[in-house]
């Protein structure tokens, strides 16, 4: 963990931007696989250049991350980045979302698609309705315009 926070770090460095606080914590979630969640806690002006644009620029960091760590360590882990709570907070706007998105769907009996988003967004929508017997959701559409589509159960 401490050789994936010194490569955090130093990306960090070498952008110009101050050194983050680092924390990190492991989980075994995923079958033979550790996986190691990473929350970095930066100055909200230099958290807002990954966190705009959807997290975009969080997206590209973990990319970045990921290749590093992956190059280094022959076991793998399976690496999730945070900053300042952006993840947790967006996982909240897409619940929310998800259950409005079917309270509607329900009273128009009508078919509504969401705007694009990644894979790990619409999986998010996906669990969150999967246990709803009377929706269905489906993705739709080609990377990077897949979107959900959100319909009554036939």
């Amino acid at each position: 963990m401490e050789e994936i926070q010194k490569i955090i770090k130093d990306i960090f460095q070498i952008t110009g931007f101050h050194e983050p606080e680092i924390s990190t914590r492991t989980d075994n979630f995923l079958k033979d696989k550790e996986i190691i969640n990473i929350d970095i806690s930066i100055s909200p002006k230099e958290a807002d250049y990954f966190i705009k644009e959807k997290g975009e620029g969080l997206s590209a960091l973990q990319h970045i991350v990921r290749l590093l760590v992956y190059r280094n360590f022959p076991s793998r882990p399976f690496v999730l980045l945070d900053i300042n709570h952006y993840n947790e907070g967006r996982k909240n706007e897409l619940i929310e979302l998800a259950l409005k998105t079917a309270k509607k769907v329900r009273r128009t009996k009508k078919t509504v698609i969401l705007e694009p988003m990644p894979a790990n967004e619409r999986r998010i929508i996906h669990l969150q309705l999967a246990e709803q017997p009377d929706i269905v959701t489906e993705s739709i559409g080609q990377e990077p315009e897949r979107k959900v589509m959100i319909r009554l159960y036939p």
